[in-house]
């Protein structure tokens, strides 16, 4: 009906002096404000009801995560968040409370008065609303493993500003995920630190993981090895450097480098070469030319050694009983050269553990993503060679690998023969990321990131609804570092890398963290959608 069909309507009841006709249109109008006022008050009762209900669930989460409170901190802990949740002066007070713990559930349930403004006309003055909710306490595991950047640049203008931020972030992450407890039944968390490859440990040499026996062809393709020597061998021959637990990627050719395949010591290629960054050539031609070349990792002296800068780079002889001088040490040069120091840990339920191995990380070296993503994604997998993962198709363990980068994959050099940083890929030039040329070879490893990317994401367990791991993605990137270009290229590829949004606990999987304070957010948001219990009304 038109507001001129109604204003006609009320005129002529007006202009209608009959006793019947004043009763009927008495009784009209009651009804109508009737029908008005219950619209409008039932609105308010809708709004009143979502609030209790947001209190409800947030109570009922809250206590859930909490099992071994008494039952008057469970009550104390209840009205905290009901009274933080749902304020009285809003529409209603709450007349009524409930909170009952079970061992499989909370449950809760509000009841609220709410004073009516338009049906108190017709003598109704007040309505209850009415809230439940039960949360189901899931003993789901979780299992996370945190992949992160410790290349030079995360000390770059000083590791006040990244470093120590990113340690920051990643206890508060701990914090959150052990809830208190030291040691815990539910949680593993583990640590991949990588720069321009992964550390593994040194004590991983008798592991059954390496190529010990000096077989694959990655042992000799830098280092002209004399016959029956493995890269172990020639460590043996410095005097002062020991292998302190790098290794190469595995061969592309089989796509090992890209994937968790077990190693297998019947298939030399599923094996792991140690890391040995060779001497590149000096510049001098003397005694101490060391350190002196225009090459990034020239510490030794080749001066007796004849050749091209190539030949002097292959020659095995000069290793011989060396000393790597001190002052290239320092320098962080020597095989080491470009390996992060902090070794890999273990998911591990003790929180001092992951919290120590958080402390020791340090920054050093050049980017490359894919050796990181790889270990990271090795150390959740229940196969070898870290078999600590529960499996995929364990419906009450819950996997997440968190990767974060503050730069791009970048092995580029133009200096010497080499076309790149030493690296897990080897240098650029000796093929393994396809074309020679290091800015090709940074491309080609971009292309390894989103593959492996993909492959995490991928379905283990042939249950096709599910993600076996949730994979997130952190952008530590500061545009006056890297340029608006570049840092955008670097969003866009750790968003596609990401499990999709709408797939993950708390519905976010990308973040894009420019400050230390978005760091912490980010690391924080991610705990919490992690631990979230499914609420079940």
């Amino acid at each position: 009906m038109s507001c001129i069909a109604i204003r006609r309507v009320f005129g002529r009841f007006s202009q209608n002096q009959d006793g019947a006709a004043l009763l009927i249109f008495t009784v009209f109008l009651g009804i109508l404000i009737a029908a008005v006022g219950a619209g409008i008050d039932y609105a308010r009762a809708l709004v009143v009801q979502q609030r209790l209900i947001n209190a409800a669930d947030a109570t009922a989460v809250a206590v859930a995560r909490n099992p071994s409170l008494s039952e008057a901190e469970v009550q104390t802990m209840a009205n905290a968040y009901i009274n933080a949740h749902y304020a009285d002066s809003d529409f209603g007070e709450v007349t009524a409370r409930s909170v009952l713990t079970e061992d499989d559930k909370v449950s809760v349930e509000l009841r609220a008065q709410m004073g009516t403004s338009i049906m108190q006309l017709v003598g109704v003055g007040s309505v209850d609303v009415v809230a439940k909710t039960e949360v189901l306490r899931r003993q789901r595991k979780l299992e996370v493993v945190m992949v992160l950047d410790n290349t030079g640049s995360m000390c770059n203008p000083n590791c006040a500003v990244k470093l120590d931020q990113l340690k920051a972030s990643a206890n508060k992450l701990v914090d959150i995920l052990f809830d208190g407890e030291t040691i815990s039944e539910h949680v593993k968390i583990g640590l991949v630190p990588f720069a321009a490859t992964v550390n593994i440990g040194a004590d991983k040499v008798t592991s059954g993981w390496l190529d010990t026996a000096g077989i694959s062809p990655l042992q000799s393709e830098d280092i002209d090895l004399p016959a029956g020597t493995s890269l172990f061998g020639l460590y043996d021959q410095l005097s002062n450097v020991s292998w302190n637990g790098c290794v190469r990627a595995r061969s592309g050719l089989f796509g090992l480098d890209v994937t968790d395949t077990p190693p297998d010591v019947s298939f030399v290629e599923s094996l792991w070469t140690p890391y040995f960054a060779p001497d590149e050539p000096g510049a001098g031609n003397g005694p101490g030319d060391e350190g002196l070349g225009y090459y990034h990792n020239d510490y030794l002296s080749d001066v007796t050694i004849p050749g091209s800068a190539q030949q002097k780079q292959r020659n095995a002889s000069k290793y011989i009983g060396a000393t790597v001088p001190t002052a290239q040490l320092a320098a962080g040069r020597g095989p080491n050269f470009n390996c992060v120091p902090q070794s890999v840990q273990a998911l591990t339920n003790t929180k001092s553990t992951i919290t120590s191995a958080i402390a020791g990380m340090q920054a050093a070296g050049s980017t490359v993503i894919p050796s990181g993503l790889s270990w990271g994604w090795r150390v959740i997998s229940p196969a070898a060679p870290y078999n600590q993962g529960a499996a995929y198709s364990d419906q009450d363990t819950i996997k997440a690998v968190i990767l974060l980068t503050d730069g791009a994959n970048q092995v580029e050099s133009n200096i010497g023969h080499n076309n790149s940083f030493y690296s897990s890929y080897g240098y650029a030039a000796s093929g393994h990321l396809g074309p020679t040329g290091g800015s090709q070879a940074n491309e080609t490893l971009d292309d390894k990131t989103a593959t492996i990317c993909n492959n995490i994401r991928g379905n283990h367990d042939d249950v096709a609804d599910d993600n076996d791991i949730f994979l997130y993605t952190i952008s530590f990137v500061n545009e006056q570092h890297v340029g608006a270009g570049q840092a955008a290229a670097i969003r866009t590829m750790l968003q596609n890398c990401a499990t999709p949004d709408a797939q993950c606990p708390g519905q976010k999987c990308f973040y894009d963290s420019p400050s230390p304070a978005d760091l912490e957010t980010a690391f924080s948001n991610i705990a919490i959608g992690l631990s979230e219990l499914r609420i079940a009304k």
